[in-house]
C-alpha cells in the first residue's frame, strides 16, 4: 500500500513551508526515515521558545539536546569554524557548568554523524561548523536515499530473515 505524508508549518507572516514523502507503509525503512524527516523539518520551522535550553532543571533535556540547540539557535554559539576547546569554553560559560572536553567531543562525532555538523582537519586539529538548514535537508534526504536502497537490497535479497534467525 502506497502512504503518501505531508506535514506544512505556516509562520507568522503566513508563509507556508512544507515537506512531502511518498513511500510503500510495509516498508519499515521508509517508516522510519519518514519519521525522522517529519521531526528534523519540525525542528528547522518551529523554534523551540517553549523550552528553556538554560533552565539546568529541565530534565527534559539531556547535555547533547542542550548542545544541539545551543548550537542551531542561540547568539552565543560559533558561526563559523570552531575547535572542540572552543566550543568547551563558551558552552561552560553561558550555561555556568563544567563539561568534559571528551563528553563534547562525543556529541560532536555523533552530530557530525547525524548531518547536523560538518567537520575538517585531522583528529588533532578538527574543526566543526554548523550546516544550515538547507544544506541539512540536502545532506538528509540522501541520506535518506542511501538507507533506502540498503533496506530495499535486504529485503530482495531475504538477508533480514537470515540475520533475525
Amino acid at each position: 500500500m502506497v502512504v503518501k505524508v505531508r506535514v506544512e508549518v505556516t509562520n507568522e507572516e503566513g508563509v507556508k513551508t512544507s515537506m512531502e514523502r511518498e513511500g510503500d507503509s510495509m516498508n519499515e525503512a521508509f517508516k522510519s526515515t519518514t519519521i525522522r524527516s517529519i521531526v528534523r523539518f519540525l525542528e528547522d520551522q518551529i523554534p523551540s521558545s517553549a523550552i528553556d535550553p538554560y533552565d539546568m532543571g529541565n530534565e527534559d533535556l539531556t547535555i547533547k539536546s542542550r548542545l544541539e540547540y545551543f548550537l542551531r539557535y542561540d547568539r552565543k554559539a560559533p558561526h563559523d569554524w570552531f575547535t572542540s576547546s572552543e566550543l568547551k569554553r563558551i558552552y561552560e560559560e553561558v550555561y555556568g557548568v563544567e563539561i568534559r572536553l571528551s563528553t563534547l567531543s562525543t556529541y560532536l562525532a555523533s552530530m557530525h554523524s547525524e548531518g547536523l555538523l560538518i567537520r575538517k582537519g585531522s583528529r588533532a586539529q578538527r574543526k566543526y561548523k554548523v550546516v544550515s538548514a538547507q544544506r541539512a535537508k540536502a545532506g538528509e534526504e540522501s541520506r535518506d536515499d542511501a538507507r533506502m536502497e540498503v533496506a530495499e537490497s535486504l529485503e530482495s535479497l531475504h538477508l533480514r530473515e537470515i540475520i533475525q534467525n
